[in-house]
């Protein structure tokens, strides 16, 4: 394992980040130093000794990670991207790398191409169980496709049953499942956090609650995410 950054969707999570052992030789004191301060969550010093330890190695694969981990918490999308993709080009065999290019493409709402590489993830690391969710939650939330939803979260919860949110997702599965559940389509009042803490968006309970809000009977939104369903810091 490296360190420990996942974005949970959108929280931030320190997960350790592609599996690197010890550095090239093992005694390279300015990346000790930058993960360090990594560790620290000093990301200011840590990306200025990353990126010299870049200028004069550019073979570094893992410093590529690095400095993508503390873009992709700095929320520079595109920067993290770039960082991620080069890693890849040196160590295609990191299965991290590709799980965080799809947490960016969730959060760049392209829901294909984040499940494409949570899937990729998998396939180069069949360690990294906790894709599973994701590929799930961005099915959900960005595609709308409950069928994939379940398939995903079953797989995940028979292979983490330790996981500490596993009666979480066993109960939304569940409600996933209730022929009764509509999807809100995307836009609408009622967001799929919301829905799910209804029991399932019925389409009665649509219609009362859109009619609530256009009397100003609003009720107060949750402040509980669906992307926080899973929190493992142990990853």
């Amino acid at each position: 394992m490296k360190h420990a950054l996942i974005f949970l969707l959108p929280a931030v999570l320190l997960l350790s980040p592609v599996g690197a052992g010890a550095q090239d030789n093992g005694k390279d004191r300015l990346f000790q130093k930058a993960t360090a301060y990594f560790f620290q969550k000093k990301f200011d010093l840590a990306e200025s000794l990353l990126q010299q330890i870049i200028d004069s190695n550019p073979e570094n694969a893992l410093a590529y990670s690095y400095l993508g981990d503390i873009f992709l918490i700095n929320r520079k999308y595109d920067g993290a991207l770039d960082l991620y993709r080069k890693s890849v080009e040196l160590r295609p065999d990191v299965g991290e790398n590709y799980f965080r290019m799809g947490q960016i493409y969730y959060y760049k709402k392209n829901g294909e191409l984040s499940v494409d590489y949570f899937k990729k993830a998998i396939e180069v690391d069949d360690k990294l169980k906790f894709a599973y969710y994701h590929i799930g939650l961005a099915y959900l939330v960005l595609l709308r496709d409950k069928n994939n939803t379940i398939e995903n979260w079953e797989t995940y919860i028979r292979i983490a049953e330790d996981d500490p949110q596993y009666d979480k997702i066993k109960r939304a599965i569940e409600l996933l499942r209730d022929p009764n559940f509509v999807l809100p389509p995307p836009g609408s009042d009622i967001s799929i956090e919301e829905a799910l803490l209804l029991g399932g968006a019925t389409i009665d309970k649509t219609i009362h609650t859109s009619t609530d809000k256009e009397e100003g009977h609003e009720s107060k939104k949750t402040k509980r995410k669906l992307e926080d369903i899973y929190q493992d810091d142990d990853l």
